[in-house]
């Protein structure tokens, strides 16, 4: 500890610290596919992922799936919670919201994934190097949503 507090020693570890930091950051940016050459442009894209999650043939039947789990839970939360103290039944409604919760991303978390895929074998069909959610974006991108729609419904 003592000899970390000479200045010197403080300076080359600052300088190996950032001597590494830019190393990985090169790895990083090389195995990416490296940086685009002056003047060149790098594509844009843009996806309105709650339209294409709202395309999926699953989503429906999920939600349904949902609401049925839903349903249940509320009441096994009534048949259980009639003899409990307040405290007792704020502890059931969190197990309860929280199975709920798990059973959510259970069932549209598959979706998400499976769109996020596609946008990725869109994007690269498409020379696009970055796609951003729509939301995000004020102006400009090339709009992939409707490839990725078609795609995700085959159609």
């Amino acid at each position: 500890m003592r000899g970390m507090q000479d200045p010197r020693r403080m300076l080359l570890f600052a300088v190996g610290g950032a001597v590494v930091v830019v190393a990985l950051i090169a790895v990083l940016v090389l195995s990416r596919g490296g940086v685009p050459a002056f003047g060149q442009s790098i594509t844009i894209g843009i996806v309105d992922m709650q339209r294409a999650l709202d395309a999926h043939p699953r989503k429906a039947p999920s939600e349904r799936a949902l609401q049925e789990f839903f349903a249940a839970k509320q009441r096994e939360f009534r048949e259980r919670s009639k003899a409990m103290t307040a405290e007792q039944r704020q502890l059931l409604d969190r197990e309860l919201q929280q199975q709920v919760l798990v059973k959510r991303q259970e069932l549209l978390g598959g979706l998400d994934k499976e769109i996020r895929t596609v946008i990725e074998d869109v994007a690269k069909t498409q020379g696009v190097a970055i796609v951003l959610e729509r939301s995000v974006v004020l102006f400009g991108g090339v709009d992939l949503t409707d490839q990725v729609i078609k795609k995700v419904t085959g159609k």
